[in-house]
């Protein structure tokens, strides 16, 4: 809801207010952005403006003798006029590069999309508010768009020339907010290939804090979702603001506070490499970031943010929709492979109750690594010699769906496209470009490009065989060619070619993945339902990348793999219990050679797969809420839907001491009665060790043949759970679990999770 008086801006949601005001000086600030304030005391919320002291450069003194710009919690900047903090607008003309843009008007009206940019939609209302600087013949309109029911609130700009000179534009970030600061810390990731959103926590000081991603994509490195919490902040309580970017390219944050202690923060486009020309009645238009408020806590801001995607930013004929349980051939055959081996895998992953059979990379041209062919998208014969619509035919009669990997947005430097086609491909046509992962990026800033693209994906679409595709990306930019704002360009031509496709086939389901999760965004959400999060199948890594990423986005979009027991990328040994415990928490998938299993893990697998499809709903589409993290040595995250509530427990380092542990559940019914369980598991003989000597009449080798045959035939029962118990009761903690292994005995009440072991338990209303 949008309310004006006079020169005052009241923006509500359920639970927060924007309260914007055009002060004497005709300028834009924010008096206040948090919980609901009542339209009646909005005088009562004004900062107030303190008598200027020593070097301060009062902005006008005709209009107020007080008003200076560094000192204002002002909704946008320029430099050059004394705002000497971080510039949220930089321009550039022949007669100046000082602009100073005042209030002008304002509108409010139902939401226009925004065009070249992936839109949000089902929003409440948008206001406008315009300001010019009429000596540099110039405006500045301000977006700010109200999303009601997840409480988050859309702001974007437009730069618009009204002038006859042209305006060089060097820096537009989409949102400036400002704030008092009460201790606030930044709370964002960092990351890189296989070890994506890792947290990091810096408390703001009197320093000007820059970061996010100069590589062309949102990146694996920085992502474009933070949060500000001030220090007494926990999972559930305290105040906390969320922020992130409807974006999926090069973007910048910029968080600095001034010596009397406000807090400026931006974010938006990298200016970096960034410079765009607006001639006579051009404009340009940035992205959308978007902002939350809460007083509940992290867990809080990740109510919005999950409601906000799930709600406005996943296509909306995939919204709230059950997704696959899908089987990847990757790790298991990787590029090696031919179409009975695929057979045979499909058979085996059909038998095990998977829904969805991806073919990865390797298909296409004549690629048996990752030094060739992209661009071809072609059928390799030698492997498929009945074609795409053979094996997908094939895949289909066993009752999956059948999905492809591409990746449209590289070009192999051996390619035939290559020979035909060398100026497609990225280069400043100087130097000898540089590979990525053996590729070169192709320039989909060319509409032919974007043409051709399209066709080879729509060649393969039109047969009506493909119920998925996997759209990968891996390689970032390098050796830019001399365009002002290259890598923006790319990212309209990425959306333009997405926007197409998709549009094209509406029912396909999308996979976003840039080796793994680098390019993880709410822009890319926006087209693409669900997305990798990271080529690292390590069920202990995962569980920190998929908590750490769940602050921003919801499980739904989290593409998760049970992957072999000895993983590929860390070597960590592993049993599917604790992979699949992990891994349930969003979409659910499998990546290993499932002939290789044995029939204790095939039942185990069978079980894993039957408990997904029971609770699917929940998993992928409930509350999600983090009750503890690995700071005490297990991280409990919990996932509601109605009268189900699942809780995953993961272990971290085993010790010698473990004592007795309440597990901690929120959100249940009070009044209602809930049964509970443990999932159930199974434990190989060789977790025992030597150990087993103690219960066998004969002695056996630790690593002996004997131990071997029994193992892969038979195994020991978990721990069990059962009971009942009044809602209100499980939420004051009043389930208690069994100890850990300590070395000193066993029975069916001894929890044994070894280091990074989990566990999932199930509470349900009793019928």
């Amino acid at each position: 809801m949008i309310k004006t008086n006079e020169r005052t801006f009241l923006l509500s949601t359920k639970e927060t207010a924007l309260l914007l005001r055009v002060n004497e000086a005709d300028k834009l600030v924010c008096d206040h952005y948090g919980r609901l304030i009542d339209e009646g005391d909005l005088k009562s919320c004004a900062v107030p403006t303190g008598m200027p002291t020593g070097r301060t450069i009062i902005y006008d003194e005709k209009k107020s003798a007080k008003l200076a710009l560094p000192l204002m919690q002002s909704e946008f900047s320029t430099p050059f006029k004394s705002d000497d903090l971080s510039p949220m607008i930089e321009l550039y003309a022949e007669k100046g590069r000082v602009f100073d843009f005042i209030y002008d008007s304002y509108e409010i009206r139902d939401f226009v999309p925004m065009e070249g940019y992936p839109n949000p939609h089902g929003a409440d209302q948008e206001l406008v508010i315009k300001c010019k600087d009429e000596k540099m013949g110039a405006e500045l309109h301000l977006h700010y768009v109200v999303f009601e029911d997840s409480d988050v609130i859309g702001k974007f700009i437009r730069i618009v020339n009204v002038g006859e000179e042209d305006i060089e534009l060097r820096r537009a970030y989409s949102s400036q907010f400002s704030l008092q600061n009460e201790g606030y810390i930044i709370h964002g990731s960092f990351g890189n290939w296989a070890g994506e959103f890792q947290r990091n926590e810096t408390k703001i000081g009197h320093f000007r804090y820059e970061f996010g991603s100069d590589s062309g994509s949102s990146g694996d490195q920085h992502n474009p979702f933070f949060m500000l919490k001030r220090p007494d902040t926990s999972l559930h309580t305290g105040i906390a603001y969320g922020f992130n970017l409807i974006y999926s390219g090069s973007h910048r944050v910029c968080v600095e506070m001034e010596p009397y202690g406000m807090i400026r923060v931006q974010q938006g486009i990298s200016p970096s490499g960034f410079e765009k020309v607006l001639h006579k009645g051009e404009s340009f238009l940035t992205p959308m970031a978007v902002l939350t408020f809460t007083h509940h806590g992290l867990n809080g801001v990740s109510h919005h943010m999950h409601d906000f995607v799930n709600k406005h930013i996943i296509p909306e004929q995939f919204a709230y929709k059950p997704r696959p349980i899908a089987f990847n051939n990757w790790e298991g055959t990787y590029a090696k492979f031919t179409e009975g081996k695929l057979k045979s895998l499909a058979k085996k992953a059909a038998d095990l109750g998977c829904e969805l059979f991806v073919l990865d990379d390797g298909w296409f041209g004549h690629r048996d690594d990752d030094a060739s062919s992209l661009g071809d998208w072609t059928v390799y014969k030698k492997k498929l010699p009945h074609g795409i619509e053979g094996i997908a035919d094939y895949v289909h009669k066993l009752g999956l769906k059948f999905g492809l990997w591409f990746e449209p947005e590289m070009i192999s430097p051996d390619s035939e496209l290559m020979k035909a086609h060398p100026e497609w491909a990225v280069t400043d046509g100087i130097h000898e470009p540089s590979l990525g992962r053996n590729q070169l990026l192709i320039d989909l800033t060319k509409a032919e490009v974007r043409d051709y693209l399209f066709e080879c994906l729509d060649t393969h679409l039109k047969t009506g065989v493909i119920d998925f595709i996997k759209w990968d990306y891996n390689r970032t930019f390098s050796d830019l060619p001399r365009n002002g704002a290259f890598c923006h360009d790319y990212i309209l031509g990425l959306y333009d070619l997405v926007g197409r496709i998709t549009k094209a086939y509406p029912n396909v389901l999308f996979e976003n993945c840039a080796s793994g999760g680098g390019r993880n965004d709410l822009g890319m959400f926006c087209y693409f339902p669900q997305g990798w999060v990271s080529d690292d199948t390590d069920a202990l890594e995962r569980c920190k990348i998929q908590t750490e990423m769940a602050f921003g986005y919801p499980p739904s979009v989290m593409s998760n793999h049970v992957s072999a027991k000895t993983n590929h990328q860390m070597l960590r040994k592993t049993g599917f219990g604790t992979k699949f415990d992990i891994a349930c928490m969003g979409i659910l998938g499998y990546e290993m050679d499932v002939n290789d299993l044995d029939s204790v893990d095939e039942k185990a697998i069978k079980e894993q797969i039957e408990f997904y499809k029971e609770n699917r709903n929940t998993l992928q589409f409930g509350t999600y809420m983090l009750l503890d993290t690995f700071d005490h040595d297990r991280q409990i995250v919990e996932m509601a839907d109605g009268e189900c509530a699942l809780v995953t427990y993961v272990n971290y380092v085993q010790t010698p001491h473990s004592g007795n542990e309440r597990l901690p559940v929120t959100g249940l019914i009070p009044d209602a009665t809930y049964e509970y369980s443990v999932r159930k598991e199974v434990h190989s003989l060789k977790t025992f060790g030597s150990l087993v000597n103690q219960q066998t009449p004969f002695h056996v080798k630790e690593e002996g043949a004997i131990v071997n045959f029994l193992s892969r035939r038979m195994s020991l029962d978990a721990e069990a759970l059962h009971g009942e118990a009044k809602g209100a009761t499980l939420n004051a903690g009043g389930l208690q679990i069994g100890r850990q292994w300590t070395g000193t005995g066993y029975d069916d009440t001894t929890r044994i999770l070894l280091d990074f072991g989990a566990r999932i338990y199930i509470f349900k209303v009793k019928k």
